[in-house]
This record gives structure tokens, sequence and C-alpha cells, in this order.
């Protein structure tokens, strides 16, 4: 995985990137074509910057809690930092989330899901991998 690139972004920070560079290939791993990793946090970024205060708000939380050492090791069980996890545990620890029985990480991580996912659907090279031809054109 390449760490290598921090791009100009307005909420996104250069460890958020970092953070979303470790978990958006874990989400969405069973695609038949890589996502643009580049594209992909920009797309992140502007639909970040269009949400409501409030959710910017709980997002901006979240990827801080993620990005500090305590906050990795408290809510997802993770030693290393992120550019040095296994993917398998990384994948371990949002499938604990997601099947949480407390409503705050299941939460958390549907808004994760959300905002990759979508982000990594709206480009165009990925509309084949969910049978999504386009647009009809009048």
């Amino acid at each position: 995985m390449d760490f290598s690139f921090q791009l100009e972004t307005e909420f996104l920070t250069g460890d958020d990137q970092l953070l979303l560079a470790v978990l958006i290939p874990v989400m969405v791993g069973d695609l038949s074509t890589e996502p643009d990793m580049k594209h992909t946090l920009l797309n992140i970024d502007n639909a970040a910057i269009l949400l409501p205060q409030r959710t910017q708000t709980e997002l901006r939380q979240l990827f801080d809690l993620l990005g500090s050492a305590v906050g990795r090791l408290l809510l997802a069980g993770l030693w290393l930092n992120w550019q040095r996890s296994d993917a398998k545990k990384v994948s371990q620890f949002l499938h604990d989330w997601r099947e949480s029985q407390l409503e705050l990480l299941q939460r958390a991580y549907i808004g994760l899901r959300q905002i990759i996912i979508g982000s990594v659907y709206s480009e165009v090279s990925q509309w084949s991998a969910i049978g999504y031809p386009g647009a009809p054109y009048h």
C-alpha cells in the first residue's frame, strides 16, 4: 500500500487519508477493479464538506479518535499504526463494530461504510462492479 501521497483536502487531514487508505481496500475488497485511492479520498472529502454541520462534527470526532494511538487501541483493538496493521485485523474490527451491541459503534460503522462505498461507486470505473450501466441518455 502506497502511503506516500497527501492530497490537498478541505475536510480530511493527512492522518484521515492514511486511515482511509487502510479502510477502503478492506471495505471494498471484493471489487474486481481496485478503486483509485486519490479519487476516492477526494470524493470522501467532497461528501464530508456537504454533510450537515452536526454530522461533520461527529465524523471529525471519529477520525480524530481512530487517528490517535489510544483511540485506535481502545476502539479498534489495534496496537500497530494504521499503515502497519494487518488487513485481517482491520476487517475483524470492522466486523466487530458492525455486529456490536453498542449502537454507537454500529452507527460509526454504517457511517464509514456509507461514505466509503458511496465514494468508491461514484467513480465511473466502478459502475460495472455493481452492474450499473450509467444514467440513461435521452
